[in-house]
């Protein structure tokens, strides 16, 4: 199938047995798009237009950071604060008789522009563009590829940013038919993942409760940021203050 390039790491990420197939995905994109910043991107001039205008966000700021990469990372800032003092190098007028309306104002325009550029991030870009070829070649996958939806129904489900869009995707995509199908057996995956967690974090609250001290918790211990990620896709839990122990 043409789309075969994106339906391999789905199914990679299906037998990987993650949390979130689609967090994985997500996090195999992300440290292959670090990794190529300051790797092959050196060598390719569209992508360095592309870091030159945009920069990167700060979670990604950080990631550049920690490769051990500091002459090209600092090649790539040296071009992209030479885009931003272009931008900053302009007379902007302030002057209330301005011919433009006040929408269209140079000042206006001024400020749209370093707020585009504050929101954009040349990886989070790179991410975007496959991340959402995954989502559509997925509902591609249950379209057309025999067997696949059992693989789906194995799992344990999502979490429910990456299930939100796969709903997103559904309602598009599938005549009602299909719909039906393909996608309510996935609604009750995971409707089934919601309330195992919901179970989980009512028993763990409940052991506070004095009337249960010393009885077992029917929960993991990890329960809050199992629960966490469930609501919100995979994260790194951050070490506890002592204070808060």
């Amino acid at each position: 199938m043409k789309e075969k390039i994106y339906t391999i790491p789905i199914n990679e990420a299906l037998e990987a047995r993650s949390f979130c197939p689609f967090c994985y995905m997500r996090r195999m994109l992300e440290e292959d798009a670090i990794r190529y910043t300051v790797g092959p991107a050196m060598m390719e001039s569209d992508f360095r237009i592309i870091t030159n205008e945009k920069g990167f966000c700060q979670k990604h700021m950080r990631e550049l950071s920690a490769m051990s990469k500091a002459l090209p990372l600092s090649l790539v800032l040296q071009s992209h604060l030479n885009s931003v003092l272009g931008l900053l190098d302009t007379d902007v007028p302030t002057s209330s008789k301005s011919i433009f309306k006040k929408s269209a104002s140079p000042k206006a325009a001024f400020a749209s522009s370093l707020e585009k550029l504050a929101a954009s991030c040349a990886v989070c870009e790179r991410i975007e563009h496959t991340f959402s070829r995954y989502i559509s070649s997925f509902i591609y996958m249950l379209k057309k590829e025999k067997g696949f939806l059992d693989k789906v129904l194995a799992i344990d489900g999502f979490c429910m940013e990456h299930f939100s869009a796969l709903a997103s995707a559904a309602s598009k995509e599938f005549s009602d038919s299909e719909y039906q199908k393909l996608f309510v057996p996935i609604i009750a995956l995971q409707k089934a993942r919601v309330s195992k967690y919901h179970s989980y974090i009512t028993n763990f609250a409940n052991s506070f409760d004095y009337r249960n001290a010393g009885k077992p918790i029917e929960a993991p211990k990890d329960v809050i940021h199992k629960s966490g990620e469930l609501l919100n896709g995979e994260f790194v839990p951050k070490d506890k203050k002592l204070d808060d122990i």
